[in-house]
């Protein structure tokens, strides 16, 4: 049984972004948390992925989250148009701010989906925690 519990305090927690527009219909928009076999994940639904912010991203790292994937809308399908580009920049921003401090930027990325379901979700973070996991836990997990 310890094997277990050692095994999941090294499985990644991801947490996943979303922007409600992205989300598919059938998919109750929502916050929501899910253990899978490997992997954590937590998303948090958002009125627009323009609606990120730098401070926002950097305290979720910061509470422990080993990575963060946020799913803006493609350029051209974006509801407020330019929503999805600002959420880009301000991707690339952090993960420069990240890099600049020695700090891994691929605990930070951006995919650019339309009707996503919770399970299309999960996908994405295993995805996100795939890229992290070589990185091991999140240096800035309090406690570690």
């Amino acid at each position: 049984m310890s094997n277990e519990s050692e095994r999941s305090d090294q499985d990644p927690e991801v947490v996943v972004l979303y922007c409600q527009h992205g989300l598919c219909d059938e998919a109750k928009a929502s916050a929501w948390s899910q253990e899978t076999p490997g992997l954590s994940v937590r998303a948090i639904m958002m009125p627009c992925s323009s609606k990120i912010e730098v401070s926002y991203v950097l305290k979720i790292l910061e509470s422990g989250a080993d990575a963060v994937e946020i799913v803006a809308c493609p350029e051209k399908s974006c509801k407020f148009l330019v929503g999805s580009l600002r959420a880009e920049k301000r991707i690339e921003y952090i993960r420069g701010l990240l890099e600049k401090i020695g700090y891994a930027p691929e605990r930070v990325g951006i995919s650019r989906k339309l009707s996503q379901s919770p399970e299309k979700l999960i996908e994405l973070a295993r995805a996100r925690a795939d890229a992290v996991r070589p990185l091991g836990i999140n240096p800035m997990k309090k406690g570690k």
